[in-house]
Order: structure tokens, then sequence, then C-alpha cells
């Protein structure tokens, strides 16, 4: 399955902000938008990228290899 580039992007902005809400707000979409977007890049690449949590997300260890990729 290709992965469209502006997944990466997003996964970027959220791994940056630690907060799937500030990333919405620094990419002028909305914060459904921007979990539909993470979903579907853990689909594609059968990973979990981040651990979630009431405070926000950090990068699991996935997640921190692919960051290490698009930063």
């Amino acid at each position: 399955m290709a992965v469209k580039l502006e997944l990466y992007r997003v996964f970027k902005e959220v791994a940056e902000t630690g907060n799937i809400s500030a990333a919405a707000k620094n990419l002028y979409i909305s914060q459904s938008a921007v979990s539909q977007s993470i979903k579907q890049l853990e689909t594609a690449l059968q990973a979990r990228l981040f651990a979630r949590s009431p405070r926000g997300v950090t990068l699991t260890g996935e997640g921190q290899m692919l960051y290490q990729y698009v930063r």
C-alpha cells in the first residue's frame, strides 16, 4: 500500500507537538482528520506509532524509528 506524503507530514506534527489538537491547529485541519491520518498510517505500516493518554500522545518504539526518517 502506497503511503501519501501528507500522512507523514501529519505524523511529524503530532510527534513534535505530542498533542492531536495542537497538531490539527498547526496544520489547519480538524482533530478528526489528524486522527484519521494517523490511523491510516498505522494501518499502512502495520505498526502502532503512538501511545495515547488523556494528556496527549507519545511515540512508541516504532514511532521513534519512523520519526528519525521523516524529520
